[in-house]
């Protein structure tokens, strides 16, 4: 009996014992993740203080509309710490040396883009699982040396290189879910894994608030992570895709054999695994350079899905960075924040199945476009209720679209790049995604100058990856592609036939 390594993967179950494991420990990593950024967010801001002396108070009272400036005016002696200390504080991170805050940020991105494609063409060349677990591993113990570590400088370059392991293990995580889960709860999983990135904010709240040692919340996340490295090494498989994809069929089935006894589902003696095709292509090359050779519509399609890894980094960053600017203490607005995007997931979770991946995408998009425009006449006091709630209401609805944009993108990307190459081109994307970011913090200086041009910004660069968008393929219930050939052929309309009938055979 022949079938395809997803044809194979489908009658395994749809949802087992195997899924199961694989949503729950990439579903802690990214919880992980959200922990680490939001700790390393508020550790770097001053915290809460109080005067010590009377020079304190009378140079706070000539500044009530600014403690901060109040602050950098005052000798340590004249000022304590009201509650808590951190990264700041211990490191003297802030008035004259505040640039140093910012520079954490950058590390971190720039190790974030050269990890997210780097690891992700190791993980095309030599496996998803064997480059996962070792970058756990390292992780952890980079992890704990930032929890020990004695200078900014160190803490400085520990950030970086966190940042490129984080970088790579985003993307191969996101690949190897993918490909361990069937087309018909792909979705369910890939949501309910990203929305921890989001929703996990609520819980990182009220877990940092009441954990005040920043040392201490690196050594839990170093735990963490352990635990996630244990779990990848001893319960998940690697990729039958990644074998596939390589023509090692002999070892595609023996990983489609680990998923059978995990799932308790036996695998027919008769199976044949079936050989990919290279239909509709010339190319000999299956690295990520073989997006060279394939056909100029395909090519176009890999150029709008990098625009929108873009738009969507530089929306959600622009987006984020305006909200956590919000006044008020910022545990509580962290845990409303986490709360406002789970209707977002619980949508896409919902619909993302019932539209289509790029249906999904597109109402999203539409959606924000809207929600921007209402800001943006509110904020020129042309709406029908001009208020901060009515202005601040849109921009929380724009970001929990984008953040509901950012977990898909990352699925839809999956299913249309082969497995030949599937781990480095999303890795590709990632890194044109942190342009977008970084770009982000420039476009918001332009609020100084004329706030309408952050919107008009903002909403072009939606529209244009909307239209975009609306010219590539749907995805949903495809089977995943495992060379260039069936990519080309996908982008061209020519293969990726459903496979939700198969859902029976499970």
């Amino acid at each position: 009996m022949k079938q395809s390594v997803e044809e194979a993967l489908i009658s395994l179950g749809n949802f087992g014992t195997l899924q199961l494991i694989t949503t729950a420990v990439f579903s802690l990593y990214q919880f992980i993740a959200c922990v680490v950024a939001f700790s390393v967010s508020i550790t770097l801001k001053v915290p809460d203080w109080e005067c010590a002396t009377e020079k304190c108070t009378d140079i706070l009272r000539d500044n009530k509309a600014d403690r901060l400036t109040a602050f950098c005016q005052l000798n340590p002696s004249d000022y304590k710490w009201a509650d808590r200390t951190n990264i700041a504080t211990e490191y003297s991170v802030f008035c004259s040396t505040a640039y140093l805050a910012a520079l954490s940020i950058s590390y971190y991105f720039v190790g974030y883009a050269v990890g997210t494609t780097s690891l992700g063409v190791l993980a095309d060349r030599y496996g998803r699982k064997r480059v996962v677990v070792p970058v756990l591993l390292i992780y952890t113990g980079i992890t704990g040396l930032v929890a020990s570590s004695t200078s900014y400088h160190q803490f400085l370059l520990l950030r970086g290189i966190s940042g490129m392991l984080h970088g790579g293990l985003q993307n191969v995580t996101h690949v190897l879910q993918a490909e361990l889960i069937p087309p018909k709860y792909r979705n369910a999983c890939n949501t309910m894994k990203e929305g921890m990135f989001g929703f996990g904010l609520s819980i990182s709240a009220v877990m940092l608030y009441y954990i005040t040692s920043w040392r201490l919340q690196f050594v839990i996340l170093c735990v963490l992570l352990g635990i996630c490295a244990v779990i990848v090494q001893t319960m998940l498989p690697e990729s039958p895709f990644y074998y596939a994809g390589k023509g090692d069929m002999d070892r595609a089935l023996i990983s489609l054999q680990k998923i059978s006894l995990t799932n308790k589902v036996p695998l027919p003696h008769t199976l044949i695994l079936e050989r990919p095709t290279k239909p509709g292509t010339t190319t000999s090359s299956e690295s990520i350079f073989g997006i060279l050779h394939v056909s100029m519509v395909t090519k176009l399609g890999v150029v709008s899905l990098f625009y929108a890894f873009f738009t969507m980094a530089l929306l959600l960053y622009c987006l984020s960075y305006h909200v956590s600017a919000v006044p008020g203490d910022v545990y509580n607005n962290s845990f409303l924040m986490g709360l406002t995007s789970v209707p977002a997931y619980y949508w896409l979770y919902r619909y993302g199945d019932k539209l289509g991946r790029k249906k999904c995408l597109i109402n999203l998009y539409m959606l924000t476009v809207c929600s921007l425009l209402v800001a943006w006449c509110d904020s020129r006091g042309t709406a029908l209720f001009h208020t901060v709630t009515v202005q601040l209401l849109a921009f929380v609805t724009a970001r929990s679209c984008m953040l509901a944009i950012a977990s898909l993108m990352y699925l839809y990307t999956s299913e249309l790049y082969p497995s030949s190459a599937r781990s480095g081109l999303v890795g590709l994307s990632s890194m044109i995604a942190r342009a977008g970011a970084i770009l982000s913090s420039y476009v918001l200086v332009l609020d100084t100058y004329d706030p309408s041009l952050v919107y008009i910004i903002c909403v072009v660069a939606a529209v244009l990856a909307l239209v975009l968008l609306a010219r590539l393929p749907d995805t949903t219930g495809i089977q995943l592609p495992q060379t260039f050939g069936e990519c080309d052929a996908l982008f061209q309309g020519q293969v990726g036939g459903p496979v939700e009938d198969l859902s029976r055979m499970a």
